[in-house]
């Protein structure tokens, strides 16, 4: 990030959030509304005074609510750019932060400013949410102290986490000895999400495991999977050392059917089948770390009605073909990357971003646009405006006019032809496909 913010081709647009995107490829029109942050960030040196200062404590969003954070923040040590912002709805404005700024960058008044900026080509890169396993209370998460996330998980052992990088329950601060990890949780279930995520819960659920065993030497960590899923070569190797080199890591084919807390020691007991040894499990544990779903960005729905794209069933944004144009969207000129297209690893990420963006450079570049010139034409005396076709083009290419015609966008258009079919006066004909020359042509023929 820091290096991309240097990059003189590159201008970041932080703490903003797009309202509108209109126009086509070539040359779509992009409002951005930037939000107050009530800091000015041309005076803030981020050197953190405000927030030594600051009397308000609030859950740490970064941190998945398992630290603080104060009202005014560095949103995590390695932000870019690395500036304070006001989260105006836990302040008590006691303006402290205001009157001990040494360079005077506070500002209540802010208000939100509009910019209207014009872009030849868009990248998509929205990413994912991890399935929130409250909603259903899936294994005592949300009810139980010492049932976390992989990513909690992870937060507790970083070291810029909220306890410094050691592992500690939640309950008692002590460290856990035994910790039980249960994979596919939101996934893989028709009663949550139906696909798998692209096997990145088994890796992470591997990597912290490793983590784990690697730094506390007598902790044991017990794997409840359906399937390991590792999908290349050095993944399945990975998977292959772990389960080789490592005894106190073991994988337990089954399914966890209940977990129930011992209310004394807030331990952690775990009911389900062990599939290999034919047998029932009844076991105790400190700790449980559930490895959830990925799951689509609630800004993908939003993103997708505002460019008119299309969601896959499973919510994700829809590229043309996975195969043959696997970043590439209906609209010209829109590509996607990374796992808003669908749940990927952190290569497959970079790999799809990373040609989302050459399309993208490339499609800008050339300085050209390439039309199809089988497109369809509307006959203007038989259209009667009925919206037929408007409402089958998958493109929105199609629209009815002001004045009753319908009107087509030839640079979105595909010329797949639906809006011909739909027409039920058949006002709607293909250029050098008009039954007329099609019939004189076999006309030709026979004769």
């Amino acid at each position: 990030m820091v290096e991309a913010s240097k990059h003189p081709n590159i201008e970041l647009r932080t703490y903003c959030e797009i309202k509108n995107i209109s126009g086509s490829a070539g040359q779509y029109k992009v409002t951005i509304e930037h939000k107050p942050t009530y800091v000015d960030w041309e005076k803030c040196t981020g050197c953190g005074r405000c927030m030594e200062i600051c009397p308000v404590l609030v859950p740490n969003e970064f941190n998945y609510g398992l630290g603080t954070r104060k009202a005014i923040n560095i949103i995590h040590p390695n932000a870019v750019p690395k500036k304070a912002y006001i989260d105006i709805d836990a302040c008590i404005k006691c303006k402290q932060c205001q009157k001990n700024c040494l360079a005077e960058a506070v500002d209540y008044d802010m208000k939100p400013t509009y910019e209207d900026i014009e872009v030849g080509a868009i990248v998509i890169t929205v990413g994912y949410e991890v399935y929130d396993a409250s909603k259903r209370g899936d294994y005592g998460y949300g009810k139980y102290y010492n049932v976390l996330t992989q990513i909690e998980l992870e937060r507790l052992i970083n070291p810029t986490g909220p306890t410094g990088g050691h592992l500690k329950r939640v309950s008692d601060g002590k460290t856990p000895k035994k910790i039980a990890m249960i994979q596919c949780v939101g996934s893989r279930d028709l009663k949550t999400n139906a696909y798998c995520s692209g096997g990145v819960c088994c890796l992470v659920a591997m990597k912290n495991a490793q983590l784990l065993v690697q730094e506390y030497g007598d902790i044991e960590v017990y794997i409840f999977y359906i399937d390991i899923r590792t999908t290349s070569k050095d993944e399945e190797e990975y998977y292959s050392r772990i389960r080789g080199e490592n005894p106190q890591i073991k994988f337990i084919k089954g399914k966890i059917a209940e977990v129930k807390e011992d209310p004394e020691t807030r331990n952690l007991i775990l009911r389900g089948e062990d599939i290999i040894g034919h047998r029932i499990i009844k076991d105790e544990f400190d700790l449980v770390v559930l490895s959830t779903a990925m799951v689509p960005h609630p800004k993908a729905k939003e993103i997708v009605s505002i460019l008119g794209l299309d969601l896959s069933p499973s919510g994700f944004i829809k590229e043309i073909h996975t195969c043959l144009s696997p970043v590439e969207t209906k609209a010209s000129g829109v590509y996607i990357g990374g796992a808003c297209r669908n749940p990927m690893a952190v290569p497959y990420t970079v790999s799809t971003a990373r040609a989302a963006a050459a399309m993208a450079i490339d499609f800008v570049s050339s300085g050209k646009f390439r039309l199809e010139l089988i497109n369809p034409i509307v006959d203007k005396d038989l259209c009667i405006g009925c919206g037929t076709c408007e409402r089958n083009c998958s493109f929105s290419a199609i629209k009815v006019g002001d004045d009753g015609i319908a009107q087509i966008d030839v640079i979105k258009c595909k010329g797949c032809g639906v809006c011909a079919a739909s027409c039920p006066v058949r006002a709607i004909t293909f250029r050098y496909y008009r039954d007329e020359q099609i019939m004189n042509e076999i006309d030709a023929l026979i004769k």
